[in-house]
């Protein structure tokens, strides 16, 4: 009897001591509603008790029972005493007078980096990094990953054949067609497994960011070139609501609406992202005299997220998105039978498409998730749980003439689940050890199918009438590529800082991933499973010479993974191999002048293993597939920098070089296509020729300037010049596109809760290939992909 009192007394003893403390959580912002990282939290009369808020301008502090009132301060704010009113808090802080007055000229503010799914400064990262917060990428006008990449040093983003056919070039490491892309995509937290995704609209975003270099250490396979972190704003407590409307030439118009607020004060919190637009379009096909550029585009988003107490909250997300569009508009020479009219040459933009056939196309993608996430006392833990489907379909030309032979059409699905969690160390300036351990589930399937429809009457009645007028396509396709693939990845991984000294940090990780992929092939009718277990080590050196000079050394290894072709050729086998780099970079970054100037500076060199490389067949039907470059090596070199000149104007301007070169290689060059012989070929050493889709230069200068026009009102300026240096198409190098630039600006004027925004992209129209084909080879002429022109418009939107 006296243990069982002296139990209860014991439990009863520490109940109220444990009573005697509480958390508190809640978000500081400014008076415009931004986030503020990095403001001190204080309890009111124990001044050793602080925290500071994060990326998101969120904060829990523990303070005893009986407080009534946190301290708030930030440089360039009003210290503020908040009562404790509920245990989480929304706060807003005033600027300070003098701050309102700008008389002093103020350094750039602080981007934080999550690329190691921690809050970091960009210039204390050891990572070549770019990265914009919302306002930023409002004044900019950046609304999807292209925009946003035509402002970042040795990386391009085209789009051709239809929406969701996309070219991201990182290094010279770029999206090969049908496989993989080189850049792991995250939206808060989940990696996107489609690469079609990246097509996506952008809004409502609190932060993006470029990393380049290997991060599969962190993010999986498939980032072999680097990773975009998608941050979109969280839900509210306070309800507020923006609507938009926008037009422009190609008759452009759109709109949209996003709401947020608190269903629940302090509790549940959810936020509502919705828009519209539609083109008619700007490029003309002469044959049918219709644009087959034209586009309708919706997009939603909603979250709900629920907070069980400061340290835990849940945030389900549904994000859908559908294009419908022109495709496979390609241009090849004006007349496919007239001998005398030679082959498409690569600088030739004297023609518009002139098929017979409209091509139409459909992207569609769905992103279900749910996010758990817990603050403990010295870490943090993350569960993402997603589901995601991407549908992607097309028919159109074939021969791309204005005879009638075949249509094409294309069919890729995919359908994933993935299940993650993460154990990530809370980091603060003290802090000598931070650590992030986690594991990965995905199961991934994947249909394609590539399939030609035939002009009966030409195809039936003897090879004679080939006119538009006469056609009649078979409702029954010949396949090309009929596959079933299926990828199961089972990932652990790991990845720790430690600082040596004060000055000094060293970071090592690993990842290991376990990937079984099975293809059947409907075509060969063969079924193929193969399994792989890959090593992803990342290495990092890091010195503080002083505040603003940051030296850093690193090693990465990349991986992307390989996969099956419907059938072998003379081309390519059965089987591709999956890709790995060993990648070798150093930098220095450095900030000037309070922070006025910043520049920075990597060089690195690329090893590759099985460079993935993509071709086909141009039998009827056409037969698609991927085949491998032994050896190949990227040497580059990248500088960025960023003046402050005034507090109202900034220039930024950024410089890449790329040297490619394939070591060891070979291409199987048909010979005898003309004669419809697509056995017979040459095998071509490639070595020594410069490795497709390397971009050897890029420029980007630009300039942004705001001025205040009232107390309420302000004017903004942005401008983006774009210059791209040349970019072979094929290994045999004889065919590349010319260098080009491009302009973009826009003029944003505030009108207290009325935005104006007038803006232009590709000023001076421009002509380039987003895509060029060589099919000499193949006894038809090459074909290519023309650019949007110039395009115009205006921009509303009212908040309330």
């Amino acid at each position: 009897m006296k243990k069982l009192l002296l139990s209860l007394l014991c439990l009863t003893t520490f109940f109220l001591s444990a009573q005697t403390t509480k958390d508190i959580g809640g978000t500081i912002y400014d008076d415009t509603g931004i986030p503020l990282p990095g403001a001190t939290i204080i309890e009111k009369g124990n001044s050793t008790n602080g925290v500071t808020s994060d990326f998101n301008g969120e904060f829990i502090i523990t303070v005893n029972e009986e407080t009534k009132e946190l301290q708030i301060s930030y440089i360039g704010f009003e210290t503020q005493n908040v009562e404790i009113t509920s245990d989480n808090l929304s706060i807003s802080l005033k600027a300070e007078a003098n701050q309102l007055e700008n008389v002093t000229i103020q350094g750039f503010s602080s981007v934080a980096s999550r690329a190691r799914n921690r809050t970091q400064a960009i210039q204390s990262l050891p990572e070549t990094t770019v990265a914009v917060n919302a306002a930023t990428i409002e004044a900019s006008g950046i609304d999807n990953i292209q925009s946003f990449t035509a402002q970042i040093s040795n990386v391009t983003f085209t789009e051709a054949q239809q929406p969701g056919v996309n070219f991201l070039t990182v290094r010279g490491i770029s999206q090969i067609r049908n496989a993989e892309s080189p850049v792991a995509v995250v939206i808060d937290g989940m990696t996107l497994p489609d690469a079609s995704a990246m097509n996506m609209s952008l809004y409502d975003i609190e932060l993006l960011e470029f990393v380049k270099g290997p991060q599969g250490t962190l993010y999986g396979k498939n980032a072999i070139a680097g990773a975009v972190n998608i941050i979109t704003k969280d839900p509210t407590n306070k309800n507020k609501t923006k609507v938009m409307l926008n037009t422009g030439n190609g008759g452009l118009f759109g709109a949209g609406i996003s709401s947020s607020g608190a269903l629940v004060k302090s509790k549940l919190f959810y936020s509502v992202n919705g828009r519209y637009s539609t083109f008619d379009g700007l490029i003309n096909n002469t044959f049918l005299d219709q644009t087959v550029d034209f586009s309708d585009e919706f997009n939603i988003r909603a979250k709900l997220k629920y907070r069980f107490n400061p340290r835990w909250s849940a945030t389900f997300v549904q994000d859908n998105f559908k294009v419908e569009a022109g495709g496979n508009y390609y241009v090849t020479k004006t007349d496919i039978f007239d001998p005398n009219i030679p082959v498409l040459a690569d600088d030739d933009y004297s023609s518009e498409p002139f098929g017979d056939i409209l091509g139409d196309s459909e992207l569609s993608n769905s992103l279900s998730s749910l996010k758990i996430e817990g603050s403990l006392k010295k870490a943090k833990f993350q569960s993402v749980t997603s589901f995601n489907a991407t549908r992607r379909y097309y028919i159109g030309e074939n021969d791309y003439s204005q005879y009638a032979f075949s249509k094409v059409s294309q069919q890729s699905d995919s359908d994933t689940f993935s299940q993650e969690f993460r154990l990530t160390s809370n980091a603060n300036e003290d802090s000598k050890f931070n650590y992030t351990v986690g594991t990965l589930f995905q199961n991934s399937k994947r249909y394609l199918n590539t399939s030609t429809f035939l002009n009966n009457t030409y195809y039936e009645g003897g090879f004679i009438d080939a006119s538009a007028e006469n056609a009649d396509y078979s409702t029954v396709p010949l396949v090309g590529n009929d596959d079933d693939n299926t990828i199961q990845t089972l990932a652990g991984f790991g990845f720790v800082d430690y600082k040596l000294t004060s000055r000094f940090t060293i970071s090592a990780g690993v990842r290991v991933d376990y990937d079984k992929l099975t293809n059947e092939s409907r075509i060969s009718d063969t079924s193929i499973e193969n399994d792989i277990t890959v090593w992803q080590p990342k290495f990092s050196l890091a010195y503080q010479f002083s505040k603003n000079v940051l030296a850093y050394a690193n090693y990465g290894r990349g991986y992307r993974s390989g996969g099956f072709n419907s059938n072998a050729t003379v081309k390519f086998g059965r089987t591709y191999e999956p890709e790995f780099t060993n990648n070798y970079e150093i930098g220095l970054k450095t900030s000037f002048l309070n922070n006025r100037i910043i520049f920075n500076n990597a060089f690195y060199r690329i090893d590759f293993e099985n460079q993935q490389q993509y071709t086909f067949i141009p039998v009827t039907p056409a037969v698609l597939g991927i085949y491998n470059f032994e050896e190949s090596e990227i040497v580059g070199f990248e500088s960025e920098v960023k003046f402050k000149a005034t507090n109202n104007i900034d220039f930024f301007a950024s410089i890449g070089f790329n040297d490619g070169e394939i070591k060891k290689g070979t291409y199987n060059r048909l010979t005898n296509a003309a004669a419809f012989d697509y056995e017979t070929n040459e095998v071509v050493d490639v070595s020594g020729n410069t490795s497709p889709f390397t971009i050897e230069s890029t420029l980007q200068i630009g300039a942004n300037a705001n001025f205040k026009l009232t107390e309420r009102s302000t004017i903004g300026l942005n401008l983006n010049v774009d210059n791209r240096g040349t970019q072979y198409w094929d290994s045999l190098e004889e065919y590349k596109q010319d260098p080009y630039t491009l302009v973009n600006a826009r003029i944003n004027l505030k009108l207290n809760k009325i935005k104006v925004t007038v803006w232009a992209n590709n000023i001076f129209d421009t002509q380039f290939n987003t895509e060029f084909f060589p099919t000499a080879e193949f006894g038809f002429s090459n074909l290519r992909f023309p650019n949007t022109p110039t395009t115009v418009g205006i921009d509303l939107s009212y908040n309330f």
